[in-house]
């Protein structure tokens, strides 16, 4: 999903007049509802065959996740997130960047740097196994999983003197899209 959202602000930002006029008004909610099918089914088959005991298959399977992470999800999501970057920093009309883009910006550098650890370790462990670093990059997936709320409360209340108001607040500031 993180992919997709970054894809869909790139294609925003470089062609507004075309999403604005002519992009289908549930392609979003299509593409968001087709990946979270892909991942039920791709979480189903991992459960299926590397829990259900049919360990044999189970490094196909996570290596075909690895796959689909590290060829096809994460260099969409960089590249589309170092073009919308350039895009923004080039462009003469908008001095400082909307919330929503550097919501999206930290949210990809901490993935980068917190969520692919793991993908990187299942990798490796088609070579070799250890266990204190599989142990650290489970640590680090989970503070991945845990993080974009804070982002979302520190972007939604820079700016300000010191955080007043409530959690809400500093949601919707963060999400309105201006």
């Amino acid at each position: 999903v993180l992919t997709a959202i970054s894809v869909e602000r790139c294609v925003g930002a470089l062609w507004p007049f075309w999403c604005r006029c002519h992009r289908p008004k549930l392609l979003s909610a299509i593409i968001c509802s087709l990946l979270w099918a892909l991942a039920c089914v791709l979480a189903g088959l991992v459960y299926f065959v590397c829990d259900l005991g049919h360990s044999e298959h189970c490094w196909k399977v996570l290596g075909t996740l690895c796959f689909l992470n590290f060829c096809f999800f994460t260099p969409f999501m960089v590249i589309s997130n170092v073009i919308l970057f350039i895009k923004l920093r080039h462009s003469s009309w908008q001095h400082h960047p909307a919330r929503l883009y550097i919501v999206i910006f930290l949210t990809v550098f901490f993935f980068l740097l917190f969520g692919i650890p793991l993908s990187v370790q299942i990798f490796l462990n088609f070579f070799v196994y250890i266990n204190f670093v599989f142990e650290i990059c489970l640590l680090l997936a989970s503070v991945n999983s845990s993080i974009n709320p804070v982002i979302y409360v520190l972007v939604g209340s820079y700016g300000k003197s010191r955080f007043r108001g409530s959690v809400k607040l500093a949601l919707q500031r963060v999400f309105e899209d201006k």
